[in-house]
């Protein structure tokens, strides 16, 4: 496991940059926040006075919940947006804020500059702005409208800041270092495995007794947790690619031409063997000569494979008797094709001369070329014209479509014009629904300030890279206050868990401390909890058949000395575990293993991210910064 983490963070700092400048823009700000110019706004703080805006705030505030929920929805049954502190939140993203805000100033300070040809390079080789491979223009502007960027050179500035960051960053990260002692210590702790036993003990809530006026004492303090869910119907037009292949129209002339490429690409294939004579210097006369011998003996019959591999000085092809495989135009010096394409099948050359020396070249094998007719690849030719047309058309479209989503009061209008029928879906809660409203990208964009409470149509949102849609709220069904009869049997199997789990927790304690002082023998104990002891042996931390939550609590336990340490620690379920830790051992290759590069990118990228984190402390302690 810990090598695994030591490969994940050797990667490239641009590399970084290129995979998560798209995701800043969705995890913390807009270009609101690159702009600056937004003076006349309520001010939420200000860094050596340039000011972040209450309205650079909730953005930032609503992008962020927007990427909290998308991870949320994922625990599946156990998602609740209560789970998101608003407060929270708040003060987290307004932070990182001042923290961008610092390093942006930071890096300018130390004069640090992105070329608009660095950029220009980035963007041109990123697949999400690319179709069929090659850099699109209207696609590019799909994707960044999709992301809340309100033009290009607002996307650009994103990447020159997210770039001048990286060096920043880069400039202590690659100067970290690790000793050796250091690495000899992580190759320790990595390489050690550890002897324990584990008991169980179950947990049983339904022994435990609720009263009502428990359940209802809880009831009345938490009514805040006793809501019902947020609601919403929702309107979506949609576009696929597929949608328009139908509408796409092959031209004759263009598949003719389309054919005449295909089939000028194929050609026949030979197959070439060649005896080399290497030059010695500025003379060329006895290469020359020994390449005339060796013809003569082969048009005396001897055989050219076996000649090969007595005379020819070509050391990569001797053992095969010549052998060059097969041979295509412009892979070999141009007088050695002339003479090979001049060939019949079977046929040896005369003497050619090469950069190389003089070599005598056989045609061993010749495969013409099986030209298909153009009917017999009519429909691959007509789905690729085709193919090409609806990846313009479709672009074409969705940029319509975002166009007329952000100027329109709903989507009658956009529907209208596009010929899309809207769908409706709900009631559904923000953990979303089945179809389009699975896809946690819709739920994000519905429960989005703008959508939600402005009652705008959203901005374009890429379900995947076939299918675009927009959403509207129609109805917004707000959370209620859920009566005690109705939430009852929950807040009591809650209280009953909790109990539950703390009285299991205090016996686990007593156990261990018996167990500790030799009170309690684990005989005594296995006949107590009804469970036996499991021995694990030589177990290490990245050990797949013992659970991780156990693991990590095991190699957390101090090392026994000559009497076991015992320790207890509660399961996932609330149940617990009691362990004795019996011995440590570290096997002593591991001081060979500490010369590994791993070991040493590993703890350099940590000493390097603590120095960064040192910089980053110490420009906000400098830093003037005023939160309102």
């Amino acid at each position: 496991m810990m090598l695994q983490n030591m490969r994940d963070r050797a990667q490239s700092w641009v590399a970084k940059v290129i995979v998560g400048v798209i995701v800043l823009i969705f995890a913390l700000t807009g270009w609101e926040s690159i702009s600056r110019f937004t003076s006349n706004d309520q001010k939420a703080a200000e860094v050596n006075g340039t000011v972040i805006s209450t309205a650079e705030l909730e953005q930032a505030v609503s992008l962020q919940r927007r990427q909290l929920t998308q991870q949320l929805q994922q625990m599946g049954e156990q998602f609740d947006p209560d789970m998101i502190d608003e407060q929270l939140l708040r003060d987290s993203v307004l932070q990182g804020l001042i923290e961008r805000a610092v390093l942006l100033e930071g890096a300018k300070d130390a004069r640090l500059n992105i070329s608009e040809q660095m950029i220009d390079q980035m963007l041109l080789n990123t697949p999400d702005f690319q179709v069929n491979g090659q850099f699109d223009a209207n696609r590019f502007d799909v994707v960044i409208r999709n992301m809340g960027m309100s033009s290009r050179m607002a996307f650009r500035e994103l990447v020159r800041q997210e770039l001048m960051l990286a060096q920043l960053r880069n400039a202590y990260q690659a100067s970290a270092f690790a000793t050796p002692m250091e690495r000899q210590t992580l190759a320790r702790l990595e390489s050690q495995s550890r002897d324990f036993a584990v008991i169980e003990l179950d947990l049983d809530a339904g022994a435990v007794e609720v009263s009502d006026e428990q359940v209802e004492q809880y009831y009345n303090d938490n009514q805040a947790d006793f809501f019902s869910p947020e609601q919403v119907v929702l309107e979506t037009l949609t576009l696929s690619r597929s949608d328009f292949f139908d509408q796409a129209e092959v031209d004759e002339a263009a598949l003719e031409a389309l054919y005449q490429r295909e089939v000028g690409n194929l050609a026949e294939q030979r197959r070439a063997a060649h005896i080399l004579f290497e030059i010695d210097g500025d003379d060329e006369t006895a290469a020359l000569e020994q390449a005339q011998a060796a013809k003569a003996r082969l048009d005396a019959g001897e055989d050219f494979a076996t000649l090969a591999r007595e005379l020819s000085q070509d050391t990569g092809t001797v053992n095969r008797g010549g052998d060059l495989g097969y041979i295509e135009h412009d892979s070999f010096d141009p007088d050695f094709e002339q003479a090979l394409f001049a060939l019949q099948e079977n046929e040896v050359s005369a003497p050619v001369r090469t950069d190389y020396g003089y070599h005598l070249i056989k045609l061993t094998d010749l495969q013409s070329a099986d030209v298909p007719s153009l009917e017999s690849m009519r429909p691959s030719l007509e789905r690729e014209l085709k193919n090409e047309q609806v990846a313009r058309r479709f672009v074409e479209v969705s940029q319509e479509l975002a166009n007329l989503a952000y100027e329109s009061e709903d989507l009658e209008e956009p529907a209208r014009v596009l010929e899309v029928e809207i769908e409706t879906h709900g009631p559904l809660e923000r953990s979303g629904g089945e179809g389009i409203t699975a896809n946690p990208r819709v739920m994000a964009a519905a429960f989005s300030e703008e959508v939600l409470l402005d009652r705008r149509n959203s901005p374009l949102i890429e379900l995947d890279a076939d299918t675009v849609a927009v959403v509207r709220v129609k109805e917004h069904l707000t959370p209620e206050q859920r009566p005690l009869e109705q939430v009852r049997a929950e807040i009591a199997d809650l209280l009953q868990f909790r109990q539950a789990a703390r009285q299991l927790d205090e016996q686990a304690q007593e156990l261990v401390v018996q167990l500790q002082q030799g009170a309690l023998e684990t005989e005594a104990l296995t006949e107590q909890l009804g469970h036996q002891w499991h021995t694990h042996e030589a177990i290490s931390r990245s050990d797949r058949d013992v659970s991780q939550a156990l693991l990590r609590n095991v190699f957390a336990m101090p090392k026994p000395g000559d009497t076991p340490v015992y320790g207890h620690f509660r399961q996932p379920d609330g149940s617990q575990w009691i362990v004795e830790l019996r011995g440590v051992s570290t096997p002593e290759e591991a001081l060979a293993e500490a010369d590994s590069p791993m070991y040493g990118n590993y703890i350099a990228g940590q000493t390097g991210e603590q120095d960064f984190s040192a910089v980053r402390q110490a420009l906000q302690e400098k830093a003037d910064i005023e939160r309102f």
